[in-house]
């Protein structure tokens, strides 16, 4: 009798141990099973200000509420967005607007959690106070803002003078620096904003700027028309064009005068007189409402 006790109670024990082992591993299982929660966002690359769609199932039949969190990259902390109700179905969808390059995730009230959706932002660069003209001596403001405002650092490459300034933004963002030509000529500005953990860099359109240096001028025309001039054609009261003792044929000069501007090719050899570098024909010279000498400015 004894003997059978002891059997019992060791088929009891086994059969209890049977059962442990059951509820852990169903417990484990439990634990590795996928969440139902699911989560899409499109695009996947925005620009700043711009609205992404975040869209899912909450797994479940029924009218339910998720809650929709976002996380900055290079930081720990969620930040809660919103409350969103799904459908009958379980289908969810809603706008957010994008501000910084991060993940989505959404959560239910029970605490179930779905994977983490990234996203990347484009940062906007806008630039402003730019003038087409700089005269030597005088410097050039270049001044802008780049959003979202965690984007620091800025490049601005100056083709035509080989050189790239490098500045950071300030705390809103925006940046302003200066420039000075060192010589006239024709330039081209463009800047630049790197990339980093808030957003994805942008970079802005080309300027184009030019440096312009005094120059000595008289206009020529009256008693001449009818004539060859040294780059071929004839000379009439309506041609545009000046004449310069060394600049190709057909060199496009930029000329500043008093506010206005005329862009002439060069078409003929001279002036011939001392302290002058450009003859403007009776064209341009009206143009640019010119008297018979005087200081003009030109990038060449």
């Amino acid at each position: 009798m004894s003997i059978s006790t002891r059997t019992m109670r060791s088929a009891f024990l086994m059969l209890c141990a049977v059962f442990s082992i059951s509820a852990l591993a169903s417990t484990a299982n439990a634990a590795k099973a996928p969440t139902t929660l699911k989560v899409k966002v499109a695009p996947k690359q925005a620009s700043v200000g711009s609205e992404v769609q975040v869209r899912g199932n909450s797994g479940l039949t029924g009218k339910k509420t998720v809650s929709l969190l976002f996380r900055e990259a290079g930081t720990k902390s969620w930040d809660h967005l919103k409350k969103v109700t799904t459908d009958k179905r379980g289908f969810y969808s809603t706008g957010v607007t994008a501000r910084n390059s991060g993940g989505f995730k959404v959560s239910t009230s029970e605490g179930e959690v779905s994977p983490l959706r990234k996203i990347k932002v484009r940062s906007t660069l806008k630039v402003r106070g730019i003038h087409r003209y700089v005269k030597l001596g005088d410097k050039l403001g270049i001044r802008g803002i780049v959003k979202p405002r965690g984007v620091r650092r800025i490049k601005i490459v100056i083709k035509g003078a080989s050189e790239t300034i490098r500045t950071k933004t300030k705390r809103h963002g925006g940046f302003a620096v200066s420039w000075r030509p060192k010589d006239s000529g024709t330039y081209r500005v463009r800047v630049f904003s790197a990339n980093n953990s808030a957003a994805i860099g942008d970079d802005s359109r080309r300027f184009k700027v030019y440096g312009l240096r005094p120059s000595g001028a008289s206009y020529y025309g009256p008693g001449l028309y009818g004539n060859g001039v040294a780059c071929g054609g004839t000379l009439s009261p309506s041609t545009t064009g000046v004449a310069h003792k060394t600049l190709p044929c057909g060199t496009r000069v930029t000329i500043r005068y008093h506010g206005r501007t005329v862009v002439a090719p060069v078409i003929d050899r001279g002036p011939y007189v001392a302290g002058r570098d450009f003859d403007l024909t009776e064209a341009v010279r009206n143009r640019l409402g010119f008297g018979g000498v005087g200081t003009i400015w030109t990038n060449r």
